[in-house]
């Protein structure tokens, strides 16, 4: 656990502006050059593509698990170039079901895909491979990718840290939606998911309405608290984005579980930051600096 005195001194000390990353490509590595690498885990019996961003130099390096959204279409990989600028190898993949991984994509299998590839970077041959440290890593995850972030965390101690970008918290809309009258639901639903078919291998409009009904009071992002709250934080959220993205019952989850570094910012700006994708990156490329070391 690193306290908030601690985080404030290595942030302050640090020799090189992270945020020099956003603006600035770094110098070349003749020997060690920056590069990105498609690759594959396993993941339930299916095949997973996944990306890899490694940066300039030899050896490992202090890794992001990146997480998209759903289905996908915002992926951040801008994000994703700022960090393997700043020195950081990024790891980002297509869930089970989802834009050509195999198998069948459900709301909970996020979660599964995530251990999956926790336990292949378990094998040195695969992170080296990758250039990933595993006693380095973080997790970053946007909407869907955010719940699946926070969960990630919450299992698995050895993650230092998280960024959650209006992350998405499931169990509010299940809450909501099973409200509904039938024809009220079929309306939000056909509104809630209306960029999803075509994108997620056999998944429609109404059979993951079924899944979120079913499944998501057990994806509660506040209760996630009590795990998350012995490590950083940070959560960013949208004044143009809907209730179940804004964080409302997770921050003060983390308030009463004591949570030991908490960063919170609230941008004027829409669901994927369209207008705030420099600012978006320079905060999180700046609060990740300690956790690099």
């Amino acid at each position: 656990m690193i306290s908030s005195l601690a985080f404030a001194l290595l942030l302050a000390t640090s020799p090189v502006d992270p945020t020099q990353s956003i603006n600035a490509d770094p110098p070349i590595d003749a020997a060690h050059p920056a590069s990105s690498l498609a690759a594959q885990f396993k993941s339930h019996g299916a095949t997973i593509n996944a990306l890899i961003y490694r940066p300039a130099g030899a050896g490992l390096h202090p890794t992001v698990l990146l997480f998209h959204g759903l289905p996908g279409n915002e992926q951040n990989l801008d994000l994703a170039r700022a960090l393997q600028r700043a020195g950081w190898t990024v790891v980002t993949f297509h869930y089970r079901g989802s834009w050509g991984s195999g198998g069948e994509f459900t709301l909970v299998g996020g979660d599964d895909d995530a251990d999956a590839l926790i336990e292949a970077l378990r094998d040195p041959k695969t992170a080296s491979a990758w250039g990933v440290d595993p006693a380095h890593m973080v997790v970053v995850g946007h909407s869907y990718g955010g719940f699946i972030a926070a969960a990630t965390a919450a299992r698995h101690p050895e993650i230092l840290a998280s960024v959650l970008i209006a992350p998405w918290d499931l169990s509010f809309d299940q809450r909501a939606w099973s409200k509904l009258t039938p024809q009220a639901l079929a309306q939000t639903s056909a509104e809630g998911f209306d960029d999803v078919e075509g994108r997620l291998g056999g998944v429609t409009v109404a059979s993951l309405t079924d899944d979120l009904l079913h499944h998501g009071a057990s994806l509660d992002l506040a209760k996630l608290a009590p795990a998350l709250a012995n490590r950083p934080v940070f959560i960013l959220t949208a004044t143009r984005d809907d209730p179940d993205d804004q964080a409302g019952d997770l921050i003060p989850a983390l308030a009463a579980a004591h949570a030991a570094q908490v960063k919170i910012i609230r941008m004027d700006t829409d669901h994927p930051f369209n207008d705030r994708r420099i600012e978006l990156e320079a905060d999180v490329v700046r609060w990740l600096a300690p956790f690099s070391h």
